[in-house]
């Protein structure tokens, strides 16, 4: 079984990334809490010894290259999550719904069971979000 490490270099290679200790330590972070998504204050206290423009600049990056995405934002916190496998650096293929519970905080990645379709006349809808709160499954 290959280890996060190899697995995160891989996925560095795979989307033509160069391998480095910032990019390898943000991605451990992202798949040790998979499914569920990452503060940004949780992220920049895991990579301490990563300073905070270079931080930015990697997530800029991840999500320029569909290695993540912003999972959820209020006025405190913004969050990222790993990207599904069908993600690119020309668009990100999103088939859900962020969900964040009201008592735990943690924020996940939930598929719908059936597809969820919006129709505005007279408009051409490039990307629709759904940010939805509430108690999870594990807080109930």
């Amino acid at each position: 079984m290959e280890s996060h490490i190899e697995i995160s270099k891989l996925l560095l290679q795979k989307e033509k990334l160069r391998v480095t200790p910032a990019r390898l330590e943000l991605l451990q972070i992202l798949q040790q809490k998979s499914p569920a998504a990452v503060t940004f204050s949780t992220i920049q206290n895991a990579c301490s010894k990563t300073d905070r423009v270079t931080l930015y600049r990697t997530i800029q990056t991840f999500m320029d290259n569909g290695v993540i995405h912003k999972a959820y934002q209020n006025e405190e916190e913004t969050y990222y999550a790993l990207c599904s496998h069908n993600c690119s650096s020309e668009a990100h293929f999103h088939n859900h719904l962020h969900f964040k519970c009201t008592s735990c905080q943690q924020v996940t990645c939930e598929y719908l069971l059936e597809e969820v379709k919006i129709v505005l006349p007279n408009f051409q809808i490039h990307k629709a979000e759904i940010g939805v709160e509430g108690t999870c499954s594990r807080c109930y």
